[in-house]
């Protein structure tokens, strides 16, 4: 019985926590870069502990938010 409250408490957060958060819509979207430019992208990310996705997020912030 305990097992089966236990299941029922968190469906119920995970669902309140669904309908209280309205995430921004993201876009996937695919993109190749030249081998030169990806591995300096990671090198980059990787001097500050950041995957390159991040890294990359993060510059793309800059440059739009201008």
């Amino acid at each position: 019985m305990a097992f089966e409250d236990k299941m029922d408490q968190l469906k119920s957060s995970m669902n309140n926590k669904a309908v209280n958060e309205s995430p921004a819509p993201r876009i996937s979207k695919s993109y190749t870069l030249k081998q030169d430019i990806a591995n300096e992208l990671a090198n980059r990310a990787k001097e500050k502990e950041l995957t390159a996705s991040r890294y990359l997020e993060q510059l793309l912030k800059k440059e739009f938010d201008k």
